[in-house]
């Protein structure tokens, strides 16, 4: 029992040594509690952004504007048809409620009148929560006898299913991997003493990252073509966009990861220290950018963050390219944000990177 006494504190006090280990073991997990019980405990109320067009001006339909306006999920913007659709198209809106001239006659004769809703089919949040909430409101106006037929129309002339929307964020997600964790293997060659051999030798430093560089664009180009062949050839996923503009974007997109995997290799002295570090930058960006969880169920509070997140805006660029879902943003704004971060990340590696 003392021999095992011994062992058991020996092993004890190695764990706690390793501070990966201890990363693993107790904050990884809390971790994960804090970001999904942020996302899905419901302690922040969920807003959805709706247009809604009142083409009639009975007094039936000014009531129905006035519940509409009641609602705490809505936040309402009123204005024309043509203005709220393209808002709409933009990704300002989530929904747009349009209210038909002649719908108080209809009401007053007793009949049934038909509100067309437009939402973008891309948006699961769309579809599956905030269509059946608008419905729910449309339908008790005038009870207990239902005046109204909600009919839900699509912006997208072809049919948009689950895999067709995901399929961009894991090309995204894809990309930021391989440019983040292009600091490991500069961290090993730095502990290891290879980057002060090299530096001995008649090698350019400028050279050897750029071989670095050109490699994982490499990479990433081959990743992205093999993640569209499969997911075409076994899912028939479609590429509705143009396909140079989304070269470019993975192009982009894998630069900017990879001067941020530069920027953290030049924080991480050891293995043990980088692993951690690389996992807390990848793990918020791939549950809060948007690519997996849509946006509007991200508490209020989180927003900033997200949208402080090139994965957020590399995801909504690819998305917009392969399947013309609505925008979280314009792609001017997708590709200014990115080649913001880019040249940042750039600035700070080449000022505190060091190669012994």
């Amino acid at each position: 029992m003392k021999v095992l006494g011994k062992l058991l504190v020996a092993d004890i006090k190695q764990f706690f040594r390793e501070r990966s280990a201890l990363f693993w073991t107790f904050a990884f997990p809390i971790f994960f509690i804090l970001i999904f019980g942020a996302v899905f405990s419901g302690g922040d109320n969920v807003t959805f952004n709706v247009g809604l067009v009142v083409e009639d001006n009975s007094p039936a339909a000014q009531q129905l504007s006035g519940m509409l306006q009641q609602v705490p999920a809505f936040k309402l913007d009123t204005g024309n048809q043509s203005a709220e659709l393209q808002a709409l198209k933009n990704g300002d809106r989530r929904a747009v409620i349009i209210v038909p001239s002649g719908f108080g006659q209809t009401v007053s004769q007793g009949g049934n009148a038909t509100v067309n809703v437009y939402y973008d089919p891309t948006e699961s949040s769309s579809g599956q929560v905030l269509l059946p909430i608008i419905t729910q409101v449309l339908e008790k106006f005038g009870q207990p006898a239902p005046l109204i037929n909600v009919n839900p129309v699509t912006l997208q002339t072809h049919e948009i299913r689950a895999i067709d929307y995901l399929t961009p964020g894991i090309l995204a997600m894809a990309i930021m991997q391989l440019g983040i964790f292009a600091a490991m293997p500069l961290v090993v060659q730095r502990e290891n003493r290879v980057l002060k051999r090299l530096g001995a030798t008649p090698l350019r430093r400028s050279t050897m990252i750029l071989s670095t560089v050109v490699f994982r664009l490499l990479i990433a180009i081959g990743q992205a073509a093999l993640i569209i062949v499969v997911s075409k050839l076994v899912f028939h996923v479609p590429m509705l966009g143009n396909w140079f503009f989304l070269a470019g974007m993975v192009i982009l997109g894998a630069l900017t990861f990879l001067t941020m995997g530069f920027m953290m290799s030049a924080f991480a002295k050891t293995q043990e220290s980088a692993m951690p570090l690389l996992m807390m930058v990848q793990f918020p960006m791939m549950f809060l950018s948007g690519i997996f969880f849509p946006i509007d169920m991200m508490p209020g509070f989180m927003r900033p963050i997200m949208d402080a997140m090139p994965l957020t805006y590399l995801g909504d660029s690819v998305r917009q390219i392969m399947v013309q879902s609505s925008a979280l943003h314009s792609h001017l704004i997708n590709v200014g944000v990115l080649v913001g971060w880019f040249a940042v990340c750039l600035i700070v590696a080449v000022r505190f990177f060091k190669w012994e």
